[in-house]
């Protein structure tokens, strides 16, 4: 910590820990997300006893407080860095279980060393070589994680299946876990020439505060997620907005192909693709009756105005996939208030003066 602005520190410190709680609360389904979140802790954790450590009246109390939170932070990321390169969790717990015994090797050899210069055993200089020698060590799962990480999202980064934006987060987990293994290999050479793994120098210490405030904003996207969709933000949202106009008129227009109504709470893609099956079915509905005599008003200036909001688009076939029908069905949306307008124009009486059934 030598050197290192306090101010930096203490706005990732508070950053990775307020995205810790968030995270407790609101991502903890599986047991990779339980693992993070308890990876990101500790992190945290760590990262506030290196501050204690430099105002502290006993560093090296707080400094193998650090050493033992680091024990386990390693061992967590260890366990996540396996998890993601396998692609699935199975014996995930028994193999965290062996990474928390040589984490709790660690720390005890921490303790022991510690209460044997309290009884005039060894001299206090042993301790701190050990200390040292611990925290190099330690640095060696951390650059075999960045490898299983940076292989991990490598595989992801080439599949044709991952979106773009997707794309963008493996790329930031790929540099992260670039760093995490030139870090690891670095320590090791600095101790080799004498230097403390502990305080590594300024630009080494700030390289991995700076690599910690990236993995914590990759995993606060999640949360972003969350709230995105909680305040209506998200694509899912926008595109039941969009919808809606016609969904409403058409489900109007032909009220028995809307699916019975029900109080269960549906994520916004379940709501559109339940929209977008019930616009599609009174479609169907209107075209078949197209060139037959309708008694039925509303469903009448439906068609017209179907008619006019269809005019420039381009045909569909059946054999479209749902995300072709999507974009058809969004597109038709946009159209529909100015087609709507337009028959209205013509003095046939609008279709928006006929209440709804909602």
């Amino acid at each position: 910590m030598t050197g290192v602005p306090v101010l930096p520190v203490l706005v990732i410190t508070a950053f990775a820990i307020v995205v810790t709680i968030l995270r407790l609360f609101f991502v903890r389904d599986s047991a990779v997300d339980r693992l993070i979140n308890r990876a990101l802790g500790l992190a945290g954790a760590g990262m506030l006893i290196a501050l204690a450590t430099t105002w502290s009246a006993v560093p090296v109390v707080a400094g193998h407080l650090g050493a033992i939170t680091g024990f386990f932070t390693t061992s967590a990321i260890y366990g996540v860095a396996r998890m993601f390169d396998a692609g699935s969790g199975r014996g995930a717990y028994r193999r965290q279980r062996r990474y928390d015994l040589v984490a709790l090797c660690g720390s005890v050899s921490i303790v022991l060393v510690n209460l044997a210069v309290v009884l005039h055993l060894i001299p206090v200089e042993l301790s701190s070589r050990w200390h040292s020698v611990c925290s190099a060590i330690s640095g060696l799962p951390l650059a075999v994680s960045g490898f299983l990480l940076m292989r991990a999202s490598l595989r992801e980064v080439r599949s044709a299946d991952t979106p773009m934006v997707e794309r963008v987060a493996y790329g930031g987990l790929i540099c992260v876990g670039v760093f995490w293994s030139c870090y690891s290999v670095a320590l090791v050479v600095l101790y080799g020439m004498g230097v403390r793994p502990d305080d590594p120098g300024k630009g080494l210490a700030l390289a991995g505060f700076a690599s910690l405030a990236v993995i914590t904003t990759l995993l606060a996207i999640p949360l972003a997620r969350m709230a995105a969709v909680g305040l209506g933000w998200d694509r899912d949202s926008r595109d039941c907005r969009r919808l809606r106009p016609l969904w409403s008129a058409l489900t109007d227009a032909v009220p028995h192909v809307a699916l019975t109504p029900d109080d269960t709470p549906r994520e916004p893609a379940e709501r559109r693709y339940r929209m977008a099956i019930e616009i599609r079915d009174a479609l169907l509905h209107l075209r078949r009756q197209a060139d037959g005599d309708h008694d039925d008003v509303i469903g009448r200036r439906a068609l017209e105005i179907l008619r006019g909001a269809q005019l420039g688009l381009p045909a569909r076939s059946s054999a479209d996939s749902h995300d072709v029908e999507l974009r058809h069905l969004l597109a038709l949306a946009d159209r529909w208030p100015e087609a709507e307008l337009a028959y209205i124009a013509t003095d046939r009486s609008g279709l928006s003066a006929v209440p709804g059934n909602r």
